[in-house]
């Protein structure tokens, strides 16, 4: 049997070592696709998803009726007023944290979105009216609209948070499509499979019926 020499045994055992060395390094180079995932994602930062329109109903009269209420006999000056404002949902993406990401296997990943924010639109709430003044009796001037309004702010914002309410499972169902849509590129360009929830406080807002299947 031939011997090896001990400066080609030397050789080899460094080859060796190196390749380890080298196998070691390239495990430890290989990016973490969570960790991948976490930073573009938080890079979107905040993402509009879904907008909705709400519609209340109010009803206003100045109650100028005369001395014991005589100008009745004529009709009322009662007024009804449609008020449709927006209410907007988004997403904060940069507060995302790597415990909202999870690798089901090597190549799925569950991503639970931060708590989304809910805006109303204060300003610019446009105004129909549905029903005006009795015929006999005068219609209300724009200014006495703008004060009976003003009167009845507190009501009025009670009613749209009530509308508000009622829209948010609506409008829940339709931001967590919205994200699965705006986050399927970022999955798809890191070669992941996708599930997106919405966080558990955002979720329980959802009937059982209503929850959508991930994708």
């Amino acid at each position: 049997m031939k011997k090896i020499s001990p400066i080609r045994s030397l050789l080899l055992l460094a080859l060796l070592l190196g390749g380890v060395a080298c196998s070691s390094g390239s495990k430890e180079q290989k990016p973490d696709p969570v960790q991948l995932l976490l930073v573009e994602a938080q890079s979107l930062a905040r993402l509009e998803l879904a907008t909705t329109k709400l519609r209340t109903t109010v009803v206003i009269d100045p109650k100028q009726d005369g001395f014991l209420g005589w100008k009745r006999l004529f009709g009322t000056r009662r007024t009804e007023l449609e008020l449709t404002s927006q209410a907007s949902v988004s997403c904060d993406l940069s507060k995302l944290t790597e415990s909202m990401i999870h690798s089901v296997n090597d190549t799925l990943v569950e991503l639970t979105l931060p708590p989304l924010e809910v805006q109303r639109e204060l300003e610019g709430v446009h105004r129909k009216v549905r029903r005006e003044a009795d015929p006999l009796r005068s219609s209300l001037t724009a200014n006495e609209v703008n004060e009976l309004l003003r009167q009845r702010k507190e009501l009025i914002e009670e009613t749209q948070e009530r509308a508000l309410i009622e829209a948010r499972p609506q409008l829940f169902r339709a931001a967590e499509r919205s994200a699965r849509t705006r986050l399927a590129p970022l999955f798809a360009k890191l070669g992941l499979g996708m599930r997106v929830s919405l966080a558990p406080q955002d979720a329980a807002y959802l009937a059982p019926s209503d929850e959508v299947n991930p994708q």
